[in-house]
């Protein structure tokens, strides 16, 4: 009897020791998802910082890498070896990770870049120069958020997912977050086809950036004729989602689309063949496309959010109300000229002020939208130099909704979502929630 007694309590140690142990490993697991999580969220952030600086009166850094596979893989080198900070757990699960470059590194790649790569005519040697007298700030430094999940967020920086911690085994889980586990499949649905329509748009924008020649971009080359443009936009009618990625902490989805490059070229191809009269493109333009494209597909994500009713029925914290411009686009129109609009080069000049005057005057409109009822997004921005260039970024990726030009003016509509805007917005609000 003395032996049953002393085996099973041998038993009730085993299994607790057992039970411990996989609970520990779990934890760890858990702990290495949030860590990988908020990597790629900082990495994500900190290219989304970069891109947000302006070059000149007309560019951005995204405007400038979108024109060059070869540009683009650089600055995606130089974010991949930025220096992240040691991991932050919170109770809640959530991990915290800081990343930081400094702006004379940034500077340093973006002029090595241009004397190496870039063709254009809008971007000069000089333009760099002057960017670190804008900053007020050496070092360019954000936060990065994660929950344990095996996904990662849509648009990381190439070569990211070498640097980030591997994945590994976890418990079966939802295929939603928390979060989105009140939102009916209705909900989830209306947020799903709104992000589906913002990254149809933001592919067709990102399709138009590409270079044909060192003066013209596929924008302008479509801007010349209706029935080229009408068909270009057919292009992201067929594209295909490749990602969904629902936020853990706010209801925002986020859907990547994605279209062939060859698909893409053949189209652009076929249109000059036969329906473009100009003579500052030619076939040999087209051909070189190829070369300077290396990439399989042009890709772009778009955000989404449920439909008020179904925003109000749950909420990660009670402390943040969302804003009524979440659900909407918010959009703004600009006009330029130039003393020669009558011709072709003076037309594209014309269109290039109009898009600088409406990015210009929807910054005025980003910042003075509502966050509460006495605080603004300027008063958010004011002091955060990294959430400012943020913003900018969203700014520069935004869509031309449409384009017109008369004898006088060109005038041009650019938008952007709201969720892209309040994820800027939240996620900061989140991180100093936490701390």
């Amino acid at each position: 009897m003395m032996f049953q007694r002393r085996l099973l309590a041998c038993s009730v140690l085993i299994v607790c020791a057992a039970s411990t142990i996989a609970v520990a490993q779990n934890d760890e697991r858990e702990k290495l998802l949030a860590r990988r999580a908020a990597e790629a969220d900082a990495y994500r952030k900190i290219a989304e910082t970069i891109k947000g600086i302006q070059i000149n009166s007309e560019t951005y850094v995204r405007d400038f890498v979108t024109e060059s596979d070869v540009i683009e893989s650089g600055l995606d080198e130089l974010i991949k070896g930025v220096r992240l900070g040691r991991p932050t757990y919170f109770d809640d699960g959530m991990c915290q990770v800081d990343a930081e470059v400094t702006v004379a590194k940034v500077v340093e790649r973006l002029k090595e870049l241009h004397t190496r790569h870039y063709v254009g005519g809008r971007v000069v040697g000089t333009d760099f120069s002057s960017i670190e007298k804008r900053m007020t700030k050496r070092i360019i430094k954000v936060t990065g958020s994660g929950a344990p999940r095996v996904e990662l967020p849509p648009e990381l920086p190439q070569g990211v997912l070498s640097a980030l911690p591997p994945p590994v085994g976890v418990q079966s889980r939802s295929s939603f977050p928390s979060i989105w586990q009140s939102v009916s499949p209705q909900g989830r649905l209306m947020a799903a086809q709104a992000a589906r329509r913002d990254a149809q748009r933001k592919l067709l924008e990102r399709i138009n950036g590409v270079r044909i020649n060192s003066q013209t971009l596929v924008r302008e080359f479509v801007t010349e004729n209706d029935t080229i443009r009408t068909k270009a936009q057919g292009l992201v009618i067929g594209a295909e989602e490749v990602n969904r990625y629902y936020h853990d902490d706010e209801l925002i989805v986020e859907v990547t689309m994605a279209v062939p490059t060859e698909q893409v070229l053949r189209t652009i191809k076929e249109l000059h063949t036969r329906h473009y009269q100009g003579d500052r493109v030619t076939g040999t333009d087209i051909e070189k496309i190829s070369e300077r494209i290396k990439r399989k597909t042009f890709e772009a994500t778009g955000s989404g959010v449920p439909g008020e009713r179904y925003r109000r029925a749950v909420t990660s914290n009670p402390s943040v109300v969302t804003p009524d411009w979440l659900e909407r686009r918010i959009t703004v129109t600009g006009q330029g000229t130039d003393p020669q609009i009558d011709t072709p080069q003076g037309k594209l000049k014309a269109i290039r002020a109009a898009i600088a005057d409406a990015r210009r005057k929807l910054i005025e409109q980003v910042h003075g939208l509502e966050l509460s009822s006495a605080t603004y997004v300027r008063d958010f921005v004011t002091q955060r130099d990294e959430i400012r260039t943020q913003l900018q970024s969203v700014i520069a990726g935004s869509v031309i909704e449409r384009q017109d030009v008369d004898d006088q003016f060109a005038t041009v509509t650019v938008s952007i979502g709201g969720p892209d805007v309040w994820r800027v917005i939240h996620a900061q609000q989140a991180i100093e929630t936490r701390r």
